[in-house]
């Protein structure tokens, strides 16, 4: 897969419905009714994508599995690349029978169509602004606190099916040093599903996902103190080239 190919088939997110975000938005919804709802489309989603798709005809493998293990019963923050239109999904199928929330640019949740399928589906917004970060701190810090896994994708823009690791942005790994979680990085790779020796489809893949160690803070945050942005730089940097390591083997070995 060519750069400049995949680069095409980027799908963009078009603000139509413009929303403002009070400062008392309920980031990460937890009331019975939403999670009710939220738990049909999640299995809706896991059945006829999870299974049907990816599993039946795009053959996904996941490996590393085994990295999760220690943090069974722990709030994390997991990062992946932003490769696939569905690739929550497939982050979804990696930590079950965990559910993660899921953090993406406010134009998703701005566009028609997806906006209340990205909302109703454990999705929320990252506010748009220098500030939104900060605007998201202490909903997902205590979201992490009370267990629960929260994922970014931190290249923030989605490239449909592209095979490299884009430049990071640094707000989860901020935010994970606030909360002294762990980040676990996971990365999704593709390649072309063949019959006879021929290409099936450009959206039939052979999929494999890989889960990564845990990172840890190396300088942990203290109440009341401030983040060392040089710990979180390398936490940073130690997530994407790890993707970047595991991309190119499993490229190498394909070709």
């Amino acid at each position: 897969m060519e750069t400049n190919q995949v680069r095409k088939q980027q799908i963009p997110m078009e603000s139509v419905y413009p929303i403002t975000i009070p400062p008392d938005y309920p980031f990460i919804k937890t009331n019975f009714t939403y999670l009710f709802f939220s738990h049909i489309l999640y299995s809706i989603f896991h059945l006829v994508l999870g299974i049907g798709l990816f599993q039946i005809l795009c053959k996904h493998r996941i490996h590393g599995r085994e990295n999760l293990k220690p943090l069974k019963k722990k709030g994390f923050i997991s990062v992946a690349n932003h490769c696939h239109i569905f690739d929550t999904v497939l982050t979804g199928l990696t930590v079950l029978p965990r559910r993660p929330w899921y953090a993406s640019v406010q134009r998703n949740f701005e566009a028609p169509y997806y906006r209340k399928m990205f909302r109703n589906a454990r999705g929320f917004p990252i506010p748009d602004g220098a500030f939104g970060i900060k605007k998201i701190l202490n909903p997902v810090v205590t979201a992490v606190k009370q267990g629960k896994i929260i994922h970014f994708f931190p290249e923030a823009e989605l490239w449909h099916l592209y095979q490299q690791i884009d430049h990071f942005q640094r707000g989860a790994f901020y935010l994970a040093h606030h909360a002294n979680c762990p980040v676990v990085p996971m990365v999704h790779l593709f390649k072309p599903r063949t019959f006879f020796g021929k290409q099936i489809s450009d959206n039939i893949l052979d999929i494999t996902t890989i889960v990564g160690e845990p990172i840890y803070q190396r300088v942990p945050f203290e109440e009341g103190g401030r983040v060392d942005m040089d710990s979180v730089q390398e936490m940073c940097d130690t997530a994407h080239n790890w993707m970047t390591e595991k991309m190119k083997e499993y490229h190498t070995d394909y070709k």
